[in-house]
């Protein structure tokens, strides 16, 4: 018998260790949050089984008494262990079926059980232990295991409806394990002097078997310690589930990831599309605006490329009239193409009411109630989404800009900014046009007063003096005095010739001024060629420059014409021979130097009707520059300019 209790306690003592390390692992099925019960319940068990065993090694009276006090404490212990683990697992495994609806009836079973256990022992006559050890397995022992039989079969069912593995079906084999050993360890008592252990008890069970209860015992603990064991498999499958679960979510978590990357990626490449072809088509506007384009060309060129950017089915530009009293649709394009020169009346009361306000709006988002409808006359068809922006030169309307779309998609308040900035190029256009008119008609205006000045100053009084000489002529023609009409017939050609070489030279000033493709240097060098071929005079050109200098346009014109009337002055006034032209950079501003052999003059001294220098520094003046004479009689003349640099 001591070796079938070895092996008895043995089977217990193998269920605690697999059903313990187990326990510490985690796990989601609800078997694995009672291990620890089981666990303890197996421990237990083993010691009742093993103190047992040393009983019948028949030792001294004192260790004897203690193997039995040991034996009435750890029984009861490991019987409400194994009670505490079958409710739980009954508990874990979900709501129960109708038919078990007393389950807090079953839930009150281990305290009434252990209630009346102590009841028992305690009003029990000597022997005690033996009551003790009857009433364990009647009241604890029984119960439990039939508890922790329905929590196997309940967990088999649970685990059948998530068809986690084959290895869940073992949970039967533990269930019967467990209803053996209610059986044969809670029903088979020592022999007692009540029922049921008077008439069911070891020794009866030996008498009508003719094998001890113990081998019996054995018998269930080993299937049910084999079961339990093989059952545990179920949570390596349910830890490989939820590896696999891990993965597959790991992968949709990267798969969508990339799929957001992928997304952002998109987003960010359309809205750099979006971006450079903002930036390429207003760099395009700019640039036709600085090529001072045709206003029209320059309008037509806006909404065409406000058409394509705000993806609308039609863009227009309309201005007032001269009295502000109609809208004219100056400019407006479409898939059909663009138009301008067409002025057409807007009478649209939504554009009209945006306009004259001047206040940018959203149709209909912005329009207040009743929204009247949008009628487009280019597209012949109601829009059921515009925005309009007003065009200001100066804090003055002149008009609007607006898009309309024929799908039923509202422009955001971002394409409402966008079409705002567009509007102000179409201002700058206008305006552009508005000033290189009035530059034009200065320029024509400020060209006649020059001419006018050297006419007056030359082909003028030349005309005059012949005229006069003319009339001395014929007096002296009357006369017959011949050397004096041979005299004055010469002067007078003098003076023809002298009149001549003001008007190549205003030619030669005039060709040159309008030559302004050729560069500075290159034009400048080639009037001074003509100047020295057509005066005589030996004209010398120095220039201390890596290029053409930074000049704006106009400080090029104004500096060729004061160049231009300071060589006018060395041939008519100076009586010089050579004249030098030197050019050079310095301290960011463009130095001329017009140096000349002649007779000089006192600077102070302007003779009267002669506009010449005063010309000189006004056109200076006008660019940002300066004037600087030096000059006096029989010495020379040195004319210094100075222009800064861009």
């Amino acid at each position: 018998m001591i070796p079938l209790y070895f092996v008895y306690g043995l089977a217990f003592f193998t269920l605690a260790l697999a059903v313990g390390l187990e326990a510490r692992r985690s796990s989601r099925l609800p078997l694995g949050r009672q291990l620890g019960w089981l666990a303890g319940f197996g421990f237990t068990h083993a010691l009742v089984e093993w103190v047992e065993m040393f009983r019948l090694l028949q030792p001294g009276a004192s260790a004897a008494g203690l193997l039995l006090a040991a034996h009435t404490l750890l029984l009861p212990l490991s019987a409400l262990l194994l009670v505490r683990f079958g409710i739980g697992l009954i508990h874990e495994a979900g709501p129960l079926p109708n038919w078990l609806n007393l389950l807090p009836v079953v839930l009150i079973v281990p305290a009434a059980l252990l209630l009346t256990y102590g009841l028992i022992v305690a009003l029990t006559e000597p022997p005690i232990t033996l009551e003790a050890d009857i009433w364990s397995r009647y009241l604890l022992y029984f119960p439990g295991c039939l508890l922790a039989a329905f929590g196997f079969v309940r967990q088999w069912l649970a685990l059948q409806r998530v068809h986690l593995s084959w290895s869940h079906h073992l949970m039967l084999g533990a269930a019967l394990g467990f209803v053996l050993i209610a059986v044969f360890s809670g029903l088979v008592a020592p022999a007692g002097s009540q029922a049921p252990a008077a008439w069911l008890n070891t020794s009866t069970w030996q008498a009508l078997t003719g094998v001890p209860v113990e081998v019996a015992r054995l018998l269930a603990a080993l299937v049910m310690t084999v079961f339990v064991v093989c059952a545990l498999e179920v949570f390596e499958t349910e830890r490989a589930q939820r590896l696999a679960e891990l993965q597959v979510r790991r992968h949709q978590a990267h798969s969508a990831a990339l799929a957001a990357q992928s997304a952002a990626l998109e987003a960010q490449s359309a809205a750099r599309s979006a971006a450079e072809s903002w930036t390429s088509g207003l760099t395009d506007i700019s640039r036709r605006i600085a090529r001072l384009e045709d206003v029209d060309q320059v309008l037509a060129a806006i909404v065409s490329l406000t058409r394509g950017l705000l993806r609308a089915d039609v863009a227009t530009v309309g201005l007032w009239n001269d009295d502000h009293s109609q809208l004219l649709a100056r400019c407006y394009s479409s898939a059909a193409g663009t138009v301008t020169g067409q002025p057409n009346i807007i009478a649209s009361p939504v554009i009209l009411q945006a306009v004259a306000t001047g206040r940018p709006c959203r149709y209909p988002e912005d329009v207040p109630p009743p929204v009247p409808g949008w009628f487009c006359p280019t597209l012949q068809q109601s829009l059921p989404a515009a925005a309009i922006v007003p065009l200001l030169l100066e804090d003055r309307v002149i008009g609007g800009m607006w898009v309309g779309r024929v799908a039923a998609a509202p422009l955001s308040a971002g394409d409402l900014s966008g079409l705002e900035h567009l509007a102000d190029q179409a201002v700058i256009a206008i305006q552009h046009s508005l000033m290189a008119s009035q530059m034009q008609s200065v320029a024509v205006i400020e060209e006649r007063s020059r001419i006018a000045r050297e006419m007056h100053d030359g082909l003028a009084q030349i005309l005059a003096y012949l005229s006069l000489e003319l009339q001395r002529l014929e007096a002296l023609a009357g006369q017959s005095t011949s050397t004096e009409l041979v005299a004055a017939l010469r002067q007078a050609r003098q003076r023809v010739r002298a009149a001549q070489a003001d008007v190549r030279e205003n030619i030669a000033s005039l060709r040159t001024t309008l030559a302004g493709e050729m560069g500075l240097l290159p034009a400048l060098q080639q009037y001074l060629d003509e100047f020295g071929i057509q005066t005589g005079l030996a004209v010398n050109l120095s220039a201390d420059l890596a290029g053409n200098p930074s000049l704006s346009p106009l400080a090029e014109v104004q500096l060729v014409r004061v160049i231009q009337e300071a060589l006018t002055n060395v041939r008519k006034h100076a009586g010089a021979h050579a004249v030098q032209v030197r050019l050079a950079e310095c301290g960011g501003s463009f130095e001329v130097q017009v140096t000349d052999d002649g007779c000089g003059f006192e600077p102070t001294a302007s003779p009267a009707g002669h506009f010449g220098l005063q010309t000189m520094v006004e056109r200076l003046q006008s660019v940002g520059g300066c004037l600087d004479i030096e000059s006096r009689p029989g010495a020379g003349t040195r004319v210094h300019l100075s222009v800064p640099l861009v």
